[in-house]
C-alpha cells in the first residue's frame, strides 16, 4: 500500500490544526501570577479554563507538524532539518508533559473545596527539580528548534524566505510577549498559522516522487510569494 499521498496529507492537516490551536487567544489567568491566584481565576472561568485545556488535544498536533516540516526541508538542509526538528519535537513534548499536566491540575484544584492545599501541591509540583528540567527543555528545546528549523526551510529552498521567516517569528515573539505583552504572544501564533498554511500547502503539491528524495536531491528554487499565494 503506497501511503505517501496520506502521508503528505497528514503533514498538511497537523501543520495547519496545531498553529491553528495555538493561535486560539484564551487568556484569563497569568501564568507567572502565584499558584492560589490562578487557582482563584480558574474557579471564576470555569468555561474558558475547561476550554483551554481542550484545545491541548488539537495543539498535540504541533509535534507531527515540526517533524514533517524538518522531513520537507532535509532535503535541501539535512543537518538543520535534523538538528532543528529534533529539538523543536522534543521541546514541544516536554511542554505537553509539563505545561499541559499543569493547566489540568489547575482546573481540577480550582474545583477543590481545598484550595490552600491544592496551591501547596502545585506548588511543590512546580518546584520539584525533574519538572524543572522538563520546562527548560521545553523553553530552550521549541524556541532553539524552531528558529534552526525554519533556517533550514529557508535554506533548502523548500519554501519562500518570507515563510521561513514567519516560521521563526513564531519562537521569537513567543518568548518576546511572554516577557513585554501577551499582545505578541498572540500574533506570533498567528503568524505561525500562516507559515504551517504556506508550508501544508507546498507538501500539499508536493509528488510522492519528491517527498521521498533522499537529501540532497530534486532540491528547487523556493516559491514565489504569488507562487504560494496562487
Amino acid at each position: 500500500m503506497d501511503i505517501r499521498a496520506t502521508s503528505r496529507v497528514a503533514a498538511a492537516v497537523s501543520l495547519i490544526v496545531g498553529p491553528l490551536a495555538l493561535a486560539i487567544p484564551i487568556g484569563f489567568t497569568d501564568e507567572d501570577a502565584p499558584i492560589a491566584a490562578q487557582l482563584q481565576d480558574y474557579a471564576n472561568h470555569p468555561t474558558l479554563a475547561m476550554l483551554s485545556n481542550i484545545v491541548i488535544l488539537p495543539l498535540m498536533a504541533i509535534i507531527p507538524a515540526v517533524v514533517y516540516a524538518a522531513r520537507l526541508a532535509r532535503r535541501g538542509a539535512p543537518n538543520l532539518a535534523f538538528v532543528g526538528g529534533g529539538l523543536a519535537a522534543l521541546g514541544w513534548l516536554a511542554g505537553f508533559t509539563t505545561i499541559g499536566a499543569t493547566q489540568i491540575a489547575l482546573y481540577q484544584g480550582s474545583r477543590l473545596a481545598d484550595q490552600a492545599g491544592a496551591a501547596a501541591l502545585i506548588d511543590k509540583v512546580n518546584g520539584d527539580p525533574i519538572y524543572g528540567t522538563l520546562v527548560g527543555v521545553f523553553v530552550l528545546g521549541h524556541a532553539i528548534g524552531m528558529i534552526v528549523l525554519g533556517i533550514g526551510l529557508w535554506r533548502s529552498r523548500s519554501v519562500a524566505l518570507w515563510v521561513a521567516a514567519l516560521f521563526i517569528a513564531y519562537p521569537v515573539g513567543h518568548l518576546v510577549g511572554h516577557a513585554i505583552s501577551p499582545v505578541i504572544d498572540t500574533l506570533s501564533g498567528v503568524l505561525l498559522l500562516i507559515s504551517g498554511v504556506a508550508i501544508a500547502a507546498k507538501i500539499l503539491r508536493t509528488s510522492n516522487q519528491q517527498w521521498d528524495l533522499p537529501a540532497g536531491e530534486g532540491v528547487a528554487p523556493a516559491e514565489s510569494v504569488a507562487e504560494v499565494a496562487a
